[in-house]
């Protein structure tokens, strides 16, 4: 991915935050999550679909490194290149020109030697510097090794960018700062080194412009003295030796060589006057051209590399640094459904009016699910599930390259607490996508958790309202009333939709008797006796009122659901019906319309989850569970229906703990075959 320098500066700046900040002490991980659901926001908005690393890493990157350093003074020092090494840039090449003109007055003040040590040492070490860079160019290394002078120096820019005194740059900071100069180290190393060789490079070429300078501007106040002298040459090993120096200007310029008279008669520092100009002139010239002239050519050829390695940053994307952001990233997954039974399909759009936004379930950094039906065969989906305990519809072309899993009827869907399973599965099937899947799960679980607070909720109202009915004297027809308002409300909360409002209307004129119960109050299950059969001919009629009462959203199973109900409700309203009759069972009324409350909550939750038979066999359980988990606890509930409710109701704990019991101890076994 190609990126600006500043761009990759803070994105390098993040990893090591990152990294280094494993506790996530100075950006929290809502924060960090919150980045990454801002920058996911902003590339869909721009039409990434699905989204990758490269959509959000550089968003997210500045909104973690903004936070960090408004909190780190060490952290904004690093955000940005430091003003060190712009001053070491520019300062070098000028220090340098200083250099160069102090050199030459400190050697020499008032002649020019033909044979001058400091004119031959600038020479030789630029002529070196030359064959050395030749060498290099002529070898071509296939990699850049991230170490040596390079290196170090880049390191120890790095370091004078940090604020404060050592002491402060401990802890924390200090670990951030070097995993960023590991990271910022291996990025930035070709393009430092560009940039110092375009900066030694100036500086040297200043350096010998400053000697030069140096012997024109003390040519105007100064008579110089120029020859040679030597102990063991004599004037032919002299004039060879000035030949050969001064023959790049003789050669390219055209100018005449000096002849061996004239060296002969410069021997001891005989020459003055006009012939010294010739001479400074020869010397600047010769600076110009071998030193100053390639310098500057050279500078500027490091100094274009660098420019077009600062337009072409490159960020690796595929990295192990960005597995983090990887796995936070949100997925798009499509699975296909293939339902073994008509009756999986409307439970497939009743869990999906439950937990889908616009078609897809969603979680909360923006991952989503969508099941799609054989008639969306156009759609490629990630994986197909064959759920059913039957022989599954044939695949969609589309969806025969997609892994498979089977999933039984009663795995999945019959109780919300068994919802996970899905997902569990689709984790398995999927590894690559495990961390999204289980986002999607804590999504899904949060909203079935919350669905269970507010049946609580409604349960507890409805609840204390039955109690109020009872303790005024209240008719069957408030009853009644209620009980559709409950059912409304549950119908509501898990998909059903709202019913349509209904009048009061008149029991059938068959009730049935109160379940059988032990001696300590126990309520006995409906089993096998002529009692169980009452029970079910009176709740047949009391599933009829149950699909009027809900708008007929029992979806064909109301008759064997309401034989559940038989036993409870029906009593509970003949009782009440009993109008003028002194009543004595006040608590056994209370306690009939809390079992009659706790089983509509469990039907009504799970209305067109299971087929018929397996519904009634759930519902079944659920009823006997019903019946002795509210005399198990009768106690603590009747005195929770006095004292009211609170900051923190007693009769909500109360039903939690009782409905998560029973759903947690339900389990549908697998049909056979």
């Amino acid at each position: 991915m190609h990126v600006s320098w500043q761009q990759l500066r803070s994105v390098t700046l993040a990893q090591a935050i990152e990294h280094a900040d494993s506790e996530r002490t100075l950006v929290s991980q809502t924060e960090w999550d919150e980045a990454t659901r801002q920058a996911v926001a902003a590339a869909r908005g721009r039409g990434a679909a699905p989204v990758g690393v490269a959509d959000v890493v550089l968003e997210r990157a500045a909104a973690v490194v903004a936070r960090a350093a408004g909190r780190d003074a060490t952290v904004a020092a690093l955000q940005q290149p430091g003003t060190p090494a712009r001053w070491l840039a520019r300062g070098l090449p000028l220090a340098a020109l200083l250099l160069g003109l102090a050199l030459d007055r400190i050697a020499n003040a008032h002649r020019v030697d033909l044979l001058s040590p400091p004119l031959l040492l600038v020479l030789g070490w630029n002529l070196a510097i030359y064959a050395l860079l030749l060498w290099h160019a002529w070898r071509r290394p296939a990699h850049e090794q991230a170490h040596g002078l390079p290196a170090a120096l880049l390191h120890w820019v790095l370091r004078r960018q940090l604020p404060g005194s050592r002491a402060a740059r401990r802890g924390l900071a200090a670990r951030i700062a070097a995993d960023f100069y590991a990271r910022w180290s291996a990025l930035a190393l070709a393009r430092f080194t560009q940039q110092a060789a375009c900066v030694l490079h100036l500086s040297a070429a200043a350096w010998a412009a400053g000697i030069a300078l140096s012997l024109l501007l003390r040519g105007l106040v100064v008579s110089y003295h120029f020859g040679w002298e030597s102990t063991f040459l004599d004037a032919a090993q002299v004039h060879a030796i000035v030949s050969l120096l001064f023959a790049p200007l003789t050669l390219l310029l055209g100018l005449a060589p000096f002849s061996l008279q004239e060296i002969a008669a410069t021997q001891n520092f005989a020459g003055e006057g006009a012939a010294g100009a010739r001479w400074v002139w020869m010397y600047v010239g010769l600076l110009a051209l071998v030193v100053v002239l390639p310098r500057l050519l050279l500078a500027a050829w490091a100094g274009w590399r660098q420019a077009r390695l600062a337009r072409q940053g490159r960020l690796d994307l595929q990295g192990g640094g960005f597995d983090t952001l990887r796995q936070a990233l949100p997925a798009d997954l499509c699975v296909g459904l293939l339902c073994a039974a008509p009756a999986q399909e409307q439970a497939l759009r009743i869990l999906l009016a439950q937990h889908a936004e616009h078609g897809a379930m969603v979680s909360a950094q923006g991952d989503r699910l969508r099941l799609l039906r054989p008639s969306d065969a156009a759609t490629p989906v990630d994986a197909v599930i064959a759920w059913g305990d039957g022989p599954a519809p044939e695949a969609p072309a589309a969806w025969q390259q997609a892994p498979r899993l089977a999933l039984g009827g009663a795995e999945f869907g019959p109780s919300w607490v068994q919802d996970g399973v899905l997902l569990e599965r689709l984790a398995a099937l999927l590894p690559a996508q495990q961390p999204a899947l289980e986002r999607l799960q804590q999504a899904w679980q949060a909203g079935n958790e919350a669905r269970f607070a507010q049946s609580l909720q409604a349960l507890a109202g409805h609840l204390r309202a039955c109690a109020a009915l009872v303790q005024a004297g209240q008719d069957a027809a408030h009853y009644t009333r209620l009980l559709q308002e409950l059912d409304a409300t549950l119908g509501k909360l898990h998909g059903h939709g709202a019913p349509p409002a209904q009048p009061p209307r008149q029991l059938p004129a068959a009730t049935p008797a109160a379940p059988t119960r032990t001696g300590d109050g126990t309520a006995l299950a409906m089993g096998t006796s002529a009692g169980a059969a009452a029970g079910a001919a009176a709740g047949a009629k009391v599933g009829a009122m149950i699909d009027l009462g809900t708008g007929g959203m029992t979806l064909g199973v109301g008759t064997a659901l309401g034989a559940l109900l038989g036993g409870t409700t029906a009593w509970a309203l003949r009782t009440l019906q009993k109008k003028g009759e002194k009543r004595d069972d006040t608590d056994e009324l209370q306690r009939h319309m809390v079992e009659a409350a706790c089983t509509r909550y469990l039907v009504l939750s799970h209305l067109g989850r299971l087929p018929a038979r397996q519904a009634d066999d759930l519902g079944a359980h659920w009823h006997a569970e019903v019946t002795g988990t509210v005399a198990a606890h009768w106690p603590q509930l009747a005195a929770a229906l006095q004292a009211g409710p609170a900051p923190a109701d007693p009769l909500q704990a109360l039903l939690q703990t009782m409905l998560r019991g029973i759903l947690q101890r339900s389990r549908v076994p697998r049909a056979p075959g």
